[in-house]
């Protein structure tokens, strides 16, 4: 039997994507660089799931 994973980039994907909609229809403002921060945490939950999820 075959364990799944747990679509982790899907989720953060789909995060990002309903944060910049809410930032676009000013619903909420961020002024920060955010996107950076958000493309390291990607990376390090990708590199976690790799080589500590066995």
């Amino acid at each position: 039997m075959v364990k799944k994973k747990f679509p982790t980039l899907g989720v953060i994907l789909l995060a990002i994507g309903i944060i910049w909609l809410i930032t676009e229809l000013n619903i909420i403002r961020i002024d920060i660089p955010w996107i950076p921060i958000v493309l390291i945490i990607i990376a390090i939950g990708l590199i976690t799931n790799r080589y500590m999820g066995k």
